[in-house]
């Protein structure tokens, strides 16, 4: 059995915030599309780069930020899988005080979510 995908790693942590009883969404930028769906995405507002999970719950140890902005990326994976756009989108939304995290798998973001005082 390889390394777990990337989706699988947003739906473990998707359980856990579910359970948690955060306020989040998923942010539908994923997967494969034909050129008809890609286009009605694109001009009713879906763009590339922003993070696949945006959680508005403000983090216990940090109350004065907005929310966390959390990137997932499968465990194993390295900076350089990080896009021009998601890179874009992360300082962006850190200059409007959001927190961003990259986790890189389930366990790295979850634990990055609990050092922010979350119990997730």
């Amino acid at each position: 059995m390889g390394r777990p995908t990337e989706l699988s790693e947003q739906i473990a942590v998707v359980r856990s915030l579910r359970a948690a009883r955060l306020l989040f969404a998923a942010v539908p930028n994923g997967g494969r599309r034909d050129a008809r769906e890609g286009r009605m995405l694109k001009v009713s507002g879906v763009v590339a780069g922003v993070p696949d999970l945006l959680i508005f719950t403000r983090p216990p140890n940090q109350p004065d930020k907005c929310g966390v902005a959390l990137e997932m990326k499968r465990s194993g994976g390295k900076p350089s899988d990080v896009t021009k756009a998601q890179r874009e989108w992360i300082a962006q939304l850190e200059a409007l005080g959001w927190i961003c995290i990259i986790g890189y798998g389930a366990q790295n973001a979850l634990d990055a979510l609990r050092d922010l005082g979350f119990r997730v």
